[in-house]
């Protein structure tokens, strides 16, 4: 294909819709825990001075103007303690929150590999980088080593079901999110991205009278996201005529009226501008 043809960037244009719509679950879903107070480490240091420059990085993550810094006093930790999975780790988590992926990916890649399946967070904040590249698959196998090796933590199940999204396996998507909200209610219960998944994940099935009621009950959170938008006027119009409900139909046109125009998922919008047309 011409890279210079014009489709090239259409479909550029939708994947990275995809990459950014899947993302927001990736990080709506992501609950970092204790470990950054600093007191956890999966991996001995073997010198003093590296546990010390671990210290700092933690103490930098309050302070942005100290990131930089911060990750090249970490990534000298690294080169001299090469077996200091933390050390890695939080180089890679400062490379992040400095839109460094391409850098993050690869510290975080040697963190959790040294580890050894000692740390579900690493996992975690790797996954959720190889989402961010729309690598979907290598997504799911952190994922499900989060499952394998942490089968009481709610967010490999989660996770799982994220990946279905890019991976078209909603059945899947659907029963791990299930065993993910059965978890989350040891810690309080499923929040509203929750909720959301399981009306996406029925609604890209064709289940749209099972999303409807879950896409109703986010309406509050997410009624200025263009692409919950979309799927909750598709969900609307396919209920509504399904069951000839007026009623329906005409609120399923005015959340369409909101969105027609915007830039959608590629598969949704073809299948909105179908029932609308």
């Amino acid at each position: 294909m011409d890279v210079f043809h014009p489709l090239f960037f259409i479909f550029k244009t939708m994947k990275k819709l995809l990459i950014i719509f899947i993302l927001i679950f990736s990080i709506k879903g992501f609950s970092q825990d204790s470990y950054f107070l600093g007191k956890t480490n999966y991996c001995t240091p073997e010198k003093a001075e590296s546990k010390k420059n671990f210290e700092l990085g933690i103490k930098a993550l309050q302070y942005p103007e100290f990131y930089e810094k911060a990750t090249r006093i970490l990534v000298l930790a690294t080169d001299k303690d090469p077996k200091y999975c933390d050390a890695f780790f939080l180089a890679g988590y400062l490379l992040r929150l400095q839109d460094k992926h391409e850098d993050a990916i690869a510290y975080y890649y040697v963190a959790d590999s040294l580890a050894q399946n000692k740390a579900p967070i690493f996992k975690q904040n790797l996954a959720i980088e190889f989402m961010r590249f729309g690598k979907a698959d290598e997504a799911r196998k952190k994922y499900e080593e989060m499952v394998k090796y942490f089968p009481t933590d709610p967010e490999g199940y989660y996770g799982i079901a994220n990946t279905s999204i890019m991976l078209a396996d909603y059945d899947k998507g659907l029963e791990n999110l299930k065993k993910a909200e059965d978890l989350y209610k040891n810690t309080g219960g499923m929040k509203d991205d929750g909720k959301y998944m399981y009306g996406m994940l029925y609604s890209l099935k064709g289940s749209y009278e099972e999303a409807l009621p879950y896409l109703e009950d986010v309406y509050s959170t997410y009624k200025k996201d263009d692409n919950y938008l979309a799927l909750y006027a598709l969900s609307q119009i396919k209920v509504g005529k399904s069951k000839n409900d007026e009623k329906l139909i005409k609120k399923a046109k005015n959340t369409y009226d909101k969105i027609k125009d915007k830039p959608i998922v590629e598969d949704i919008s073809k299948k909105l501008k179908e029932e609308f047309s």
